[in-house]
């Protein structure tokens, strides 16, 4: 009968003997755009928390319209943008801010549960208890905002109750068993009474968290254990963004291939806004220095428009590029630029809108902040559309081969197989119109390997998009001209 070997192994006994192994090699990762990630305020929500909206209705669903001086329309912005998944943060720390609060009473008007709701903030919510119009030997308890139900809990409540009903008790037991999101419930008094009807009463909200600077480190430190592909805050504070190009910089140096979005509104003076926009001199900050209004007459400016940016490269795939891609939804811009104007805020590496002959606003050229071209840097990395695509190529290799990492020896053999992958990746991204011809990889010849190291090399042309079209007319007048 056949057995199973292993290698190096020898059988005492006659016969015929087996292994199985994997002759093929890895999937070859593809693209991974639209990725998008953000901070914000809110007056509810949960802190601390990374949490991944699919679609733009999660963000009203889970943290509501952010309040007065909330900014979840930062991660909304980043959808119109074209980002299809958002990872955004809610900033804060709990121990600044305040719980909502509700005492229940029983029948004899004396407190026997406290609701406590679960996130520190001062959105107003509504509490109401009463029987199911269903069934009358069920209550329900249920959390509302304005008329919309946010959470409902029901609870036993029979109308021939045994002679160990406690109502209270029932309640209680019911919040136990439940997986509440929004309220905690926690007893005060002990009572046999039965729970007053409430319809609608306020909840007495609590405060919002006071933000610092520290809790902008605290919330892109949350999100550095996510994929994404483009961030964007919520303030035009040049020392918030100043502490973003730092922790972009910082993750890139750890595999994190990302770029940020910033900006200034229009009423920041234009010089000022150029030196701000060449100082950050770096191909992983894009500063958008002005805006647009949109349909609804309002401005979007400084942060807002740098939020609908970074939704727009994220959302663009690197074949492609957002010069002259039209923002939707915009209908005029809130300061209009000379030719000159145009010129300075390029050379600047600053982001800008204009319009097109069809009066429509779009991004006049897709450039982010990098002014200093380094030693080990061209001009392409001045270009968004050849940044994604550098990164892209560096993702998508690393996605492929990180699967081989101590499966393969390091020989001839193994070397080649990550040779044959990279290969695969480069000639992908040919196919796909983002590599021109003849991008390949090899061993690095100035590095030779030893132990269990091997250095690569990957030479590879980007392409850039078709930006500047040039005509010569040539005019002849003829005196024999019909």
């Amino acid at each position: 009968m056949g057995a199973f070997f292993t290698i190096g192994e020898r059988k005492i006994r006659p016969g015929v003997y087996f292994r199985y192994e994997n002759t093929g090699t890895p999937p070859i990762a593809g693209a991974d755009d639209g990725r998008c990630a953000c901070v914000f305020k809110s007056d509810w929500g949960p802190l601390g928390v990374a949490t991944l909206f699919e679609n733009f209705t999660e963000i009203a669903n889970i943290y509501g319209d952010g309040g007065a001086d909330g900014t979840t329309i930062v991660p909304l912005e980043q959808f119109r943008g074209g980002a299809r998944s958002v990872r955004g943060v809610r900033l804060g720390d709990p121990s600044t801010g305040t719980q909502g609060r509700y005492e229940i009473l029983d029948d004899l008007d004396v407190p026997v549960i406290l609701l406590l709701l679960a996130n520190p903030g001062s959105r107003q919510f509504d509490i109401t208890i009463r029987p199911t119009l269903a069934d009358p030997d069920v209550s329900e308890l249920l959390l509302l905002q304005d008329t919309r139900l946010v959470e409902r809990l029901t609870f036993q409540t029979p109308q021939t109750p045994p002679t160990d009903y406690n109502m209270v008790q029932a309640l209680l037991d019911a919040a136990s068993a439940a997986r509440l999101v929004n309220f905690s419930l926690q007893l005060i008094t002990a009572s046999d009474e039965a729970i007053a009807v409430i319809d609608q009463d306020p909840i007495t909200p609590g405060t919002d968290p006071v933000i610092t600077g520290a809790d902008y480190t605290t919330a892109l430190e949350i999100l550095e254990a996510y994929r994404w592909n483009v961030l964007a805050i919520d303030t035009n504070d040049v020392s918030i963004q100043v502490l973003t190009q730092m922790f972009l910089n910082r993750v890139l140096q750890g595999g994190m291939f990302v770029m940020g979005v910033i900006g200034q509104p229009s009423s920041l003076d234009f010089n000022l806004r150029l030196t701000q926009a060449s100082s950050f001199d770096d191909y992983q900050i894009v500063y958008v220095g002005n805006g647009y209004y949109d349909i609804t007459g309002n401005a979007n400016e400084g942060f807002l428009s740098a939020a609908r940016i970074s939704g727009m490269i994220a959302g663009t795939p690197s074949n492609d590029s957002i010069t002259r891609l039209t923002v939707t939804g915009a209908i005029n811009l809130t300061e209009p630029l000379s030719n000159n104007s145009y010129e300075r805020a390029i050379t600047a590496g600053m982001l800008t809108f204009s319009t097109s002959a069809a009066n429509t606003v779009w991004v006049e050229k897709g450039i982010n902040t990098l002014i200093t071209i380094g030693s080990q840097e061209d001009a392409g990395w001045k270009s968004i559309k050849r940044v994604k695509i550098r990164f892209e190529l560096m993702q998508r290799i690393n996605d492929t081969i990180e699967v081989l990492v101590g499966r393969i020896n390091n020989d001839d053999d193994g070397r080649l197989t990550v040779i044959q992958l990279a290969n695969a990746v480069c000639n992908q991204m040919i196919a796909e119109r983002k590599l021109l011809d003849g991008a390949f990889s090899m061993l690095d010849p100035n590095n030779p390997p030893e132990g269990d190291s091997a250095w690569f090399a990957v030479e590879a042309d980007d392409i850039e998009a078709l930006q500047k079209i040039y005509f010569t007319f040539r005019f002849r007048f003829s005196s024999d001209a019909s």
